[in-house]
């Protein structure tokens, strides 16, 4: 089985190109910048190109994988920035439909907590969803569309919805490590 990673030099990313070549997967691994992979380069194919400008040949150039795992997003982690819905939603939405129409039979896509909105509590993925930022709103938004085509054009579609991850390689403006600093500087308060 043929599985290509898009957004495969990112935090999460990487992590899951290990994680495949642990199951001995032919992986492709989809990248805007193939240097960023060159420790991977050897068990992966890697393949350079930028989804936010379109060729008809996408499918082609990855191979033509069996399953896509769809991690790719810009502009994070500012989640409040209307890029998120202005242009990053059509961009994802034209790309997956593409490759869904070039022969893509199953995709995993990458959603986020922030559809639920701000909830305190247990989430469970039969609850409505509630997002309140443009992040959010976007990923609910590309969700709600693959279904729609998949009412026109058959293919299977898992949302794997993520929540604080955190890790090896995380950059260092994210939640867990800004926790980390506040608490090993001994702050009192985290903002």
């Amino acid at each position: 089985m043929k599985i290509a990673v898009t957004g495969a030099s990112g935090f999460i990313g990487r992590h899951v190109l290990s994680a495949l070549l642990q199951d001995k997967a032919e992986v492709v691994a989809v990248t805007r910048d193939a240097t960023r992979l060159a420790d991977f380069s050897e068990a992966v194919r890697v393949v350079e190109m930028d989804i936010a400008h379109p060729t008809p040949d996408y499918f082609e150039q990855m191979g033509c994988p069996d399953v896509l795992i769809h991690l790719a997003w810009e502009g994070l982690p500012n989640y409040k920035s209307l890029h998120h819905f202005e242009t990053e939603l059509p961009r994802q939405y034209h790309f997956l439909k593409a490759m869904i129409e070039a022969g893509l039979r199953s995709l995993l896509v990458t959603g986020t907590c922030f559809e639920y909105g701000m909830q305190s509590g247990p989430l469970s993925e039969e609850m409505s969803t509630k997002p309140n930022n443009p992040y959010g709103y976007a990923k609910d938004a590309l969700r709600q569309q693959l279904e729609f085509l998949k009412l026109i054009k058959p293919f299977n579609l898992t949302w794997a919805r993520l929540f604080y991850m955190y890790g090896e390689g995380q950059p260092n403006t994210s939640l867990y490590p800004k926790f980390k600093e506040a608490a090993l500087r001994g702050d009192k308060v985290f903002n």
